[in-house]
């Protein structure tokens, strides 16, 4: 049992105090699986602070799931996967060479299955629940984040194919896992992900023998640390672009990435999984950043003072001047005075034009450097963006195609204009003249700003979705 439930302000739950939830109101506007996982989620010696704001946060976490698992059937039925004549995948489909980020996927989930039923069987929910909810954020900030393109607009239909597979066993694994904790939400889900399983699958996720055995023929640990480091790799990059202040859409020409031990597994996949996320051109695996550092030794008086004396000022002369030798053993000669590890603070400065980031080992370095091309190319992934918001503000389907016009683009951005409509399912684009508003029947209209300055844009529907 629990120690006491208190209200959400930390007291003990009284009407006169405003603080006291009924149990039949708190189940009408919480949801009971929405109490479940608050409850799952608490320590047991500890008060558990009941409320609606805790009530919202438990909500916002399964939020995330059901966001998973709408895009799943949304694009599965666009996609009309599985086939509906009859066929289930078969066993050669299913047992298809995946793409490492897929292998990836599968692993945790043949890890979330093994962790959740052992912390259940020693009857600690809070552990389940934690890893159901790092299994959630890895599904849905990693692998469906770098994998969205695949499950749309992919004509490599094997590929997309294998998408849909591996995000379907996913998520079975996942709401099998999780049923015991959320058996409500669980079922809805079961009752679309069973139409893509096979045959003999039960009616009820509650009928589904546990993952643990189905799965663990996806476990792949080395694989899982190498992408845990990629992860690492893309953090570290995108904190050196906020300290830099280089939005996420501005495209960089490279980025070097020295990783402990200097080896990557399934090296040319995850560094393209990176360069892509980081949105840069290139990613070159170095074996440190010692080439793309300026080094300063900078002598710590306080420990040199006494023993040298005189000599100080050559040694701090020699420092500024960057007269120095690393040796082997840690040591800094500077002239002709050698100081100990303790003596000296090795400073590691990026060089012009660059930024550092080290974390356990890893190093990111990622070039700062803009090219007009570069800018061009940030300010046409920006206009991308703001035409698929204007999509959804204008309640297009996934497939309706559009027709677009943009006011104010400079002529670099505008040579970048067919790639914008590929994405955004334009089948016309035009320039509106300049100065000139753009008129006609149902258009929606928006405003950007872009680096080089804001522009006007509008898109229309030109035919809805095909119904299936």
């Amino acid at each position: 049992g629990y120690a006491l439930v208190f209200g959400e302000d930390g007291r003990q739950m009284h009407k006169s105090w405003g603080n006291a939830i009924e149990f039949d109101e708190a189940a009408d506007r919480m949801g009971v699986d929405v109490m479940r996982w608050m409850f799952a989620r608490a320590r047991p010696e500890e008060n558990i602070l009941f409320g609606w704001h805790a009530a919202d946060e438990a909500r916002r976490g399964l939020l995330v799931l059901w966001n998973v698992y709408k895009f799943f059937v949304d694009y599965a039925r666009l996609a009309g996967w599985p086939e509906r004549d009859g066929a289930q995948p078969s066993a050669e489909a299913a047992n298809r060479a995946r793409s490492p980020m897929d292998r990836w996927i599968l692993s945790r989930a043949a890890g979330l299955a093994a962790a959740v039923e052992e912390r259940l069987a020693d009857y600690d929910t809070l552990g389940a629940t934690r890893h159901l909810d790092q299994f959630i954020d890895d599904l849905s900030t990693w692998y469906l984040r770098l994998s969205r393109r695949r499950f749309s607009r992919n004509a490599d239909i094997p590929d997309r194919t294998a998408a849909f597979e591996t995000l379907h066993a996913a998520l079975v694994g996942l709401v099998t896992a999780a049923a015991p904790i959320l058996p409500f939400l669980s079922e809805a889900m079961w009752a679309n992900l069973r139409a893509a399983s096979h045959a003999a699958a039960p009616d009820s996720v509650h009928l589904l023998p546990w993952p643990t055995a189905a799965l663990a023929a996806h476990r792949d640990v080395a694989l899982e640390t190498a992408m845990s480091t990629a992860r690492r790799a893309v953090d570290l990059a995108r904190t050196l672009r906020g300290t830099a202040g280089l939005k996420t859409r501005q495209p960089l020409a490279r980025m070097w990435l020295a990783v402990p031990g200097g080896e990557l597994p399934e090296r040319e996949v995850l560094l393209g999984l990176i360069r892509d996320d980081v949105n840069v051109r290139d990613v070159e695996l170095i074996d440190d950043e010692s080439a793309l550092v300026e080094r300063r030794v900078k002598p710590l008086l306080p420990k040199i003072g006494r023993r040298l004396g005189p000599q100080i000022p050559a040694v701090m002369a020699a420092a500024r001047e960057g007269a120095f030798e690393l040796n082997a053993d840690g040591s800094v000669t500077l002239g002709e005075v050698t100081l100990m590890p303790d003596e000296v603070e090795i400073l590691a400065m990026p060089r012009p034009g660059t930024a550092v980031a080290h974390d356990q080992g890893l190093v990111v370095v990622i070039d700062t450097e803009l090219t007009p091309e570069l800018r061009a190319e940030g300010d046409a992934r920006e206009l991308q963006r703001a035409v698929q918001e204007l999509r959804r503000t204008a309640g297009l389907a996934l497939d309706d195609r559009i027709e677009l016009w943009v006011d104010g683009l400079s002529d670099a951005v505008a040579a970048l204009l067919p790639a914008v409509a590929r994405e955004t399912l334009a089948d016309l684009v035009e320039r509106a003249e300049a100065g000139r508003a753009i008129e006609g029947d149902g258009l929606v209209r928006g405003q950007v700003d872009l680096e080089a300055g804001p522009a006007t844009i509008a898109i229309r529907r030109v035919r809805a979705a095909t119904p299936r």
